[in-house]
């Protein structure tokens, strides 16, 4: 028998989290305005107010064509966790979430 994917990955969050939990994530995109956005907007979907400053960084690639959003996001769950990951899959442009 198959374990579900969602429910291992549950798991897993849970065994190295207590929820709610300030969550690191980094975001690799191509480095467009459009890109940007989504990320961000996708980021903050559902948020009570906009990520503040501390709690959103970027870095450039040497060459410029790409940028490591890194945000560190109030979870309420490990759904939360996850339905974030399926948000930021959705956006063309984005290249690697860690």
């Amino acid at each position: 028998m198959t374990e579900d994917p969602r429910a291992r990955a549950i798991a897993l969050l849970e065994a190295a989290h207590t929820f709610p939990v300030d969550y690191d994530v980094s975001v690799i995109t191509v480095t467009e305005e459009l890109v940007v956005t989504q990320v961000r907007a996708a980021v903050e979907h559902g948020l009570d107010q906009p990520l503040g400053a501390d709690a959103y960084r970027t870095v450039l690639s040497g060459g410029g064509r790409y940028t490591s959003h890194r945000f560190t996001i109030r979870c309420s769950s490990p759904d939360a966790v996850l339905d974030l990951y399926e948000r930021l899959r959705m956006i063309e442009g984005v290249k690697s979430i860690l």
